[in-house]
């Protein structure tokens, strides 16, 4: 049958045509749908260009947070070995001759340094050099070079974290350049052979791991490119889903339009997720090596690793796939196998040879233990934010190019930490009672600077990962005995006494029985020995923690002044207007009790504690409401109260800390409730106040004292930071006087014994001791006691 001229080229004989146009339609509408797609993959590709941007950092680290600067003004405390600790960790070389900044020399103790410029909350600094010479403990001069002010000598801050939202990380970034040969084409032959010949997505593979993914329908199959992966580490969640590959594949194309493959594997060697590390997630092969391997990259740059060199470096790549999983502190077998796995690979792909794969199969996992970090802040760094929260917009610690700096000295902190974690191991291999597999016993610190209310150090609990509520600041305990020295200032600032006399140190106090009616029961205060002592001095009282004596100053005193003396050193929490106050019945934190002692150590003028310095968003200084510092007190009243704790530290319940090699001028008291479920040392050097609680979460009895838990906790802490940090300044107002320790009289030569007392001017005894006879003594004014 002849073809009809007129029928459009392929319409069927059996099927009218249509309309007179038949075919033209069809084919723009294929047009139109073929440029819409395009025009979509276009806007998509722009959203993903748009997006795609690596951090500075190379890392997801949006906020930054900084440790305080270190002083090296004299005086400031430095040891040589811990100023080169600082500057290795802060980057700065060691060289015979500095020229530039970053670098340093030592000859003895003599260093000469050149500053990194940094850009302080105060001020930007562009940098310079300084000569120290160093004493054992501390600088003894400070020499600035041209264009330094005295003020600069300092050395920048220590960069403790970073976070993005909740997820925190610390990181020392590693450039390509630097990164080891074999590490990079093992992580290539690994994780991506193709990385330099595809555009940000392997279709193959994405099409091969999305087939099986539907198959056993769950998003468990990889096949994501390193520019995938790292899209993923800046910018996504780790939920699979096939939403976020989608969004992971368009994030990648706009990187690879945006960055050189280069740019973008550094950028994966500093982002990409490599496990956990305390609570700070690991993020880049620097960190992974510290961690997992025990080394710095910079040993592995050898044109011949050795064999052990090697399996470190085919661990570290094979834990990419899953980190946690593959862990050798979790899994060492199957952190074996999959550290073998990758070493056939280097083999099959001609990196290494078949002996050195060999041998590196027979090496074992590097290390067993897991490693400490230099500081680990978690505590810390969640008093940050709680503090930003109230003086600022809590959306600050979301917001990327927030840069806050804080008051933590990293030497104090890996003291405390170090402390509390050995302390609470020696409590409880000593005590058996102690041990727990579920909820453990807790231990808290704190240390703080007196003269400006800055957190130094402060840890909330034995683990933040397992526990992560903030003893240190949020919980609110009885003190016990802590509250006797807030008794003792109150009556010292009332003076007088109803008989006439004065209140001094010397007072003779009755311990003995008494109750009293409290509400509608009786209270009847006992000792912590359960024995009664009569007659005894103030002080003797306060070393011995004298629990009846005590009491009965309170109720002569008033409560209610006791109250206002607690609340005038900075004592926040409400405080019970009941005659057990005196012995500590009313709840606080460990941190106002330590700022509350801080402000005695300051010569009774009250500072507010506080984590911040301040902070900086987009090279702008973020304004911050003021802080409201305490009261405080007489600078003599505070001096007398110290002055017996010193007592307590050198004769009474703290003597151990002594024993334990804390030196110097140190006051401090223990504190314990009655039923023995809390125990607490606080006390402090003229630079340093610091606070230990120990104790069960769920207020199990611990059946210790303060003086046997906390106080060796206490003490390992105040002896690593407390330095040469002198006498407490004396006022001229308070004057001395020879008395007989039995009566509080002036001691004559018919007494029996006698000893040196301070006063405050005014209240120092005027009649000399009628139970001996004899003559009398000279008041003593001003002599160095």
């Amino acid at each position: 049958m002849p073809e009809d001229p007129r029928r459009p080229y392929g319409q069927r004989l059996d099927r009218p045509a249509g309309r007179g146009a038949g075919s033209s339609p069809r084919r723009f509408s294929w047009r139109l749908l073929l440029l819409g797609f395009l025009g979509l993959f276009a806007l998509l590709l722009a959203f993903g260009w748009s997006r795609a941007k690596i951090p500075a950092s190379g890392s997801r680290q949006q906020v930054l947070y900084y440790s305080a600067p270190t002083s090296l003004r004299p005086g400031a405390r430095m040891e040589p070995t811990e100023l080169i600790d600082r500057l290795t960790r802060l980057g700065y070389h060691r060289v015979e001759q500095v020229a530039s900044a970053g670098e340093f020399s030592q000859r003895g103790s003599r260093f000469e340094v050149y500053l990194h410029p940094f850009d302080y909350i105060d001020r930007p600094f562009v940098g310079g050099q300084v000569r120290l010479t160093l004493g054992e403990q501390a600088v003894q001069r400070c020499e600035a070079q041209e264009g330094v002010l005295p003020e600069e000598c300092r050395l920048e801050p220590e960069r403790i974290a970073g976070f993005q939202g909740e997820v925190g990380a610390v990181l020392k970034p590693l450039e390509l350049k630097n990164a080891p040969d074999l590490l990079v084409k093992t992580l290539l032959a690994v994780e991506d052979r193709r990385f330099y010949r595809h555009p940000g997505i392997d279709p193959v593979g994405t099409a091969r791991a999305l087939f099986r993914d539907l198959k056993h329908r769950e998003m468990g199959q990889g096949g994501s490119t390193l520019t995938q992966q790292l899209a993923r580490s800046l910018f996504l969640h780790n939920k699979k889903t096939i939403g976020r590959k989608a969004q992971e594949a368009l994030l990648a194309l706009g990187l690879e339009l945006r960055y050189s493959k280069d740019e973008i594997l550094e950028a994966y060697l500093n982002a990409v997720y490599w496990g956990y590390w305390g609570s700070y997630e690991i993020r880049g092969a620097r960190e992974a090596a510290r961690y997992y391997i025990g080394n710095d990259l910079d040993e592995y740059r050898v044109d011949k690793p050795s064999a052990a060199q090697v399996a470190d470096l085919a661990l570290l790549v094979g834990l990419v796939q899953a980190p946690n999983a593959f862990s050798p502190y979790n899994s060492p077998e199957k952190a074996k196998a999959r550290r073998d796995t990758v070493l056939r690979v280097m083999f099959d792909q001609k990196l290494i040879t078949e002996p050195t794969m060999t041998a590196a199969i027979k090496h074992g996992l590097p290390q067993k233990k897991r490693p400490a970090r230099d500081v680990d802040a978690s505590y810390f760094l969640d008093a940050v934010r709680d503090e930003i929260a109230r003086r600022a917009s809590p959306d600050l610690v979301e917001k990327p190019g927030t840069i806050i700096f804080t008051t933590l000295d990293a030497r104090d902190q890996a003291a405390v930490e170090a402390a509390v974690k050995s302390g609470l191991a020696q409590l409880e291999k000593d005590q058996k009672k102690l041990r727990r597999k579920k909820d453990p016993l807790q231990a808290a610190a704190i240390v703080i600077e007196p003269a400006t209310g800055q957190v130094r150090a402060l840890v909330g609990g034995r683990d933040y990962l397992t526990s992560p509520f903030n003893r240190a600041t949020t919980a609110r305990r009885q003190p016990g005995s802590l509250f006797k020295p807030f008794v003792f200032l109150a009556a010292f600032d009332q003076r007088e006494r109803r008989d006439g006399g004065f209140w001094t140190p010397s007072t003779v106090l009755d311990d003995s029985p008494f109750e009293l009616k409290a509400g509608r029961k009786w209270w009847r205060p006992q000792n912590y020995d359960k024995e009664f002592h009569g007659a005894m001095s103030l002080r003797q009282t306060l070393e011995q923690s004298r629990n009846v004596p005590t009491a009965r100053v309170a109720q002569e005193v008033g409560i209610e002044h006791v109250v206002q003396a607690a609340y005038d050193l900075g004592i926040v929490s409400p405080l019970k207007n009941v005659p057990s106050l005196a012995l500590g019945a009313s709840e606080v934190s460990l941190l106002e009790i330590t700022g509350a002692y801080a402000t005695l150590a300051n010569s009774g003028a009250g500072r507010q504690p506080s984590t911040l310095l301040g902070i900086m968003a987009h090279g702008r200084v973020v304004p911050l409401a003021p802080l409201t510092d305490p009261v405080g007190v007489e600078a003599d009243e505070a001096y007398l109260v110290t002055n017996l704790m010193e007592g307590v530290i050198d004769h009474g319940t703290g003597r151990r800390a002594r024993d334990k090699g804390v030196l110097g001028h140190v006051a401090g008291k223990s504190g314990t409730t009655d039923d023995y479920r809390d125990a607490w040392f606080v006390g402090f050097t003229p630079k340093r106040a610091c606070g230990v609680w120990v104790g069960f979460d769920k207020r199990e009895v611990v059946g210790l004292s303060g003086s046997a838990a906390a106080l060796p906790i206490w003490a390992d802490i105040v002896r690593e930071v407390q330095g040469s940090d002198g006498r407490f300044p004396r006022p001229n107002t308070i004057v001395e006087a020879v008395i007989d320790p039995e009566t509080g009289l002036l001691a004559t030569s018919d007494c029996p014994g006698y000893r040196e007392e301070l006063f405050l001017d005014g209240t120092e005894p005027r009649r000399d001791c009628d139970q001996h006879g004899g003559f009398l003594p000279a008041i003593r004014r001003f002599w160095p006691f």
